[in-house]
């Protein structure tokens, strides 16, 4: 009995160990791995939404007209997207930097964000003055 669960836990110990490797607290792995936690949680919630903004340009480069304006019609969800990022990740971000009195290197907005997902820089061009429309149109809506 005693050899079984010696056995066990040999065969255990290495396994729950690998899975809690959070990297110590305040260290530039940490700050990459909360990062990484936060925004990957933002990018599973919005994932269609980033799908769209990848197909804003089309192969030859060109934004794609069809995209633009599906997406321009829809302005409630666009709103969301930049409201659950304003509202959600910001905090979210802060409070975990904040632990190490480090706010001041908050991860990069919501562009940056985008470029990471693959979003290309021609698109991120048009999205970014297309996102302040929305939230001056929610703003006027309030």
């Amino acid at each position: 009995m005693w050899l079984r669960a010696f056995c066990l836990t040999a065969v255990l110990t290495p396994i729950l160990g690998a899975c809690a490797t959070t990297p110590k607290a305040c260290t530039a792995e940490w700050v990459d791995y909360k990062t990484d936690r936060i925004l990957r949680s933002f990018a599973l919630d919005n994932r269609s939404l980033i799908n769209d903004l990848r197909k804003l340009q089309n192969s030859e480069g060109d934004l794609n007209p069809i995209v633009t304006i599906r997406l321009m019609s829809n302005t409630k969800r666009l709103t969301r997207f930049a409201d659950s990022f304003t509202d959600n990740v910001v905090p979210d971000l802060e409070a975990a930097f904040e632990e190490c009195s480090a706010s001041d290197q908050l991860v990069p907005a919501l562009t940056d964000f985008l470029r990471d997902e693959g979003v290309s820089e021609d698109a991120l061009e048009w999205v970014g003055p297309v996102m302040n429309i929305v939230q001056d149109m929610r703003k006027d809506d309030t």
